[in-house]
């Protein structure tokens, strides 16, 4: 049963990244430079950005299942963190960012928790996981992986940040793509080692 349900998180993976390329291709008027992946989800294609968060919530949830079941002893930190990135993102959309990060709303700064949380909480699982698998062959690679996807959430927060942000704002837009792709780079890989 593991293997099925890396699968289906390696699908999920491969879904939220074709959704996310659709977005970029669509005339959203967004600069994939400058603008959040955030910044999908107000707007005509909103429902594409729930579609993607979705996607990479069903991802997590289903690597969950398979390292609940195929690797022993589970390692249950990292289960119980990827569960707590996929309640983030299935909830995300429903709280859509602000445009106008001048004047932050209660939805926009609850769209900030959870974007906080779910970055949070999928980089603390990606650099936990290798010291509770036994995969010798691919330690390292995942061990870089892991670390990757740490430092961009880290280097997202800090592009957030009040003392930053004015500096890091026309390029904010790639740092968090360089994040999505380490991320979703990690799940996927993660899901191979599954099968």
């Amino acid at each position: 049963m593991s293997g099925i349900a890396a699968f289906g998180s390696l699908l999920g993976s491969g879904a939220c990244l074709a959704v996310l390329v659709w977005l970029h291709i669509l005339p959203t008027g967004y600069d994939p430079i400058r603008n959040a992946v955030s910044d999908y989800g107000v707007g005509r294609f909103a429902h594409l950005y729930r579609t993607q968060t979705a996607a990479c919530a069903v991802s997590a949830l289903l690597l969950a299942g398979a390292l609940s079941g195929g690797v022993d002893p589970a390692p249950t930190l990292v289960v119980v963190l990827l569960v707590v990135f996929a309640a983030a993102r299935l909830l995300i959309p429903w709280y859509p960012t602000d445009l106008d990060r001048s004047q932050p709303t209660r939805t926009g700064r609850v769209h900030v928790l959870l974007a906080g949380l779910a970055f949070g909480s999928i980089a603390w699982a990606s650099a936990a996981l290798p010291d509770r698998v036994d995969w010798p062959g691919v330690h390292g690679t995942l061990v870089a992986l892991g670390w990757s996807v740490v430092v961009l959430a880290v280097a997202c927060g800090l592009c957030m940040s009040r003392a930053l942000h004015r500096a890091t704002e026309p390029f904010f837009g790639l740092v968090e793509r360089l994040f999505y792709a380490a991320m979703l780079a990690w799940l996927a890989f993660v899901a191979v080692q599954l099968l």
